[in-house]
């Protein structure tokens, strides 16, 4: 045990986190996301116990965003057909509030389905959870400090 690291960081996430340079991307996936597929050849940090907003505010306690990016954090943006059947996010909401609270960013980048499938396969750590809100998945990009 490590005095300070919140207690959802399990050790290999701590390490993928400390391994990571700047400009390195991470993905929090929920549990719908490909992500043994797309983290084939990257770090794969499998959480299921772990719920998204709780991550992500753990991860915020560690991790600076970097500030070259537009956006704060990228979010996948819902599809027409899931629009359509009146999909909602409320979850991003959250995301926006810890965000804020965090790091004094609260934007959410809207990136494709594809766009945000491609950057998650070149992300250099994958983090899979098992949440299940719909369209939970954010990527961050890694700062300086």
């Amino acid at each position: 045990m490590l005095k300070g690291i919140p207690e959802v960081i399990t050790p290999d996430l701590l390490y993928a986190l400390a391994a990571m340079g700047h400009g390195d991307s991470l993905v929090l996936a929920d549990a719908n996301f490909p992500a043994y597929r797309l983290a084939e050849n990257h770090t794969l940090v499998h959480l299921p116990t772990v719920s998204m907003p709780d991550l992500l505010t753990a991860v915020l306690d560690l991790f600076p965003i970097d500030a070259l990016h537009q956006d704060a954090a990228y979010v996948m943006e819902v599809t027409k057909a899931d629009t359509d059947r009146g999909v909602k996010t409320p979850i991003w909401g959250e995301y926006r509030n810890i965000l804020q609270n965090k790091t004094q960013r609260n934007s959410l980048g809207l990136v494709d389905r594809q766009k945000f499938y491609d950057l998650a396969a070149s992300s250099q750590v994958i983090v899979l959870t098992g949440e299940r809100a719909l369209y939970a998945n954010i990527l961050l990009y890694k700062g300086t400090l």
